[in-house]
């Protein structure tokens, strides 16, 4: 599972990191809509980590152990060096930091570290949620179509 979670975990953070440098340069980083992009990112590839834990390591070891485990790890190993990166960025970029205390109601609270764990705290319930569920949705199309990966 280490394996597997670390594969797509490293590209999970280069997905986001390339997005975020990406809506940056377009001038599109203040748009806070735009992290729905990473959901595509990190469900995407939720997916393709859960399936292949599925396929390979499950059916090799025999266990039961949940998909949902290396969603998780995957997620982490993607979404907490994209957080230290947002906080670092969020330090050297005051102007940004200010538009987001600026933009949101409970701002002046917030800080670059803060700030990037509320992101912390957003990708780890997205992994929760997502990777169950995308582990019951793989588990279903296995059960109805046990020949086909």
């Amino acid at each position: 599972m280490k394996k597997i979670a670390i594969k797509y975990g490293i590209f999970m953070f280069l997905g986001f990191t390339a997005l975020f440098l990406i809506m940056h340069e377009l001038a599109q980083v203040r748009n806070f809509n735009l992290r729905v992009l990473n959901g595509f990112i990190h469900i995407g590839l939720l997916y393709a980590a859960i399936r292949e834990y599925r396929r390979d390591v499950m059916e090799q070891s025999g266990t039961v152990v949940s998909g949902v485990a290396a969603g998780m790890y995957t997620s982490i190993v993607g979404v907490l060096p994209f957080t230290i990166f947002i906080m670092f960025y969020l330090i050297a970029d005051t102007p940004f930091m200010e538009h987001i205390k600026n933009s949101v109601p409970i701002g002046k609270y917030f800080n670059p570290f803060t700030a990037s764990l509320f992101i912390l705290v957003e990708g780890i319930a997205i992994s929760l949620i997502g990777s169950y569920i995308l582990d019951r949705f793989i588990d279903v199309n296995k059960s109805e179509a046990p020949g086909i990966r």
